[in-house]
C-alpha cells in the first residue's frame, strides 16, 4: 500500500473537517448518513489521529491549537460511536452534536485565517 504524502494527508485532514458544522442541519437524511456514519466517523479516526496531527504539525500546516482542538473533536465524536446519539435524529437535535459541529467550524475558521484558499490548495499538493 502506497504511504500518504504529507499534502494527501492534509488534503484528507481537510476533507474531514468538511463534513462536519453546522451546515449538516440544512442536509437531507441521506446525505447526513453519508457525510457523518460513513465519512467523518472514517476520517476521524484516521486523520485526526495523534500522529497524523503532530506530523501536520511538525511541518507548520496546523499549529499548536488547532492540534488540540482537532484531537479534542476527535474525542467528541468517537465518544459519541455507538452510543444512543449515534443516530439521524440526535444529530438534527442533540446539543452533544451541535458541539462537534460548533468546533468543527471555529476549526475551519481558524485554518481559514491561517491559509488563503489558494495556499490550502497548494499545500494539498506536497
Amino acid at each position: 500500500m502506497k504511504k500518504l504524502s504529507l499534502g494527501e494527508k492534509f488534503d484528507w485532514f481537510m476533507d474531514t473537517l468538511n463534513k462536519s458544522g453546522r451546515f449538516i442541519l440544512d442536509l437531507s437524511d441521506e446525505e447526513i448518513e453519508t457525510f457523518i456514519f460513513e465519512d467523518l466517523i472514517v476520517g476521524v479516526t484516521s486523520f485526526f489521529s495523534k500522529n497524523n496531527l503532530k506530523e501536520l504539525r511538525e511541518n507548520g500546516l496546523i499549529d499548536e491549537e488547532i492540534e488540540k482542538k482537532t484531537y479534542y473533536l476527535r474525542k467528541k465524536v468517537l465518544d459519541i460511536d455507538n452510543t444512543n446519539l449515534w443516530s439521524i435524529s440526535s444529530v438534527k437535535e442533540s446539543s452533544e452534536w451541535l458541539d462537534v459541529f460548533d468546533l468543527s467550524d471555529c476549526l475551519k475558521e481558524k485554518l481559514h485565517e491561517k491559509w488563503t484558499e489558494e495556499e490550502i490548495a497548494y499545500l494539498k499538493t506536497i
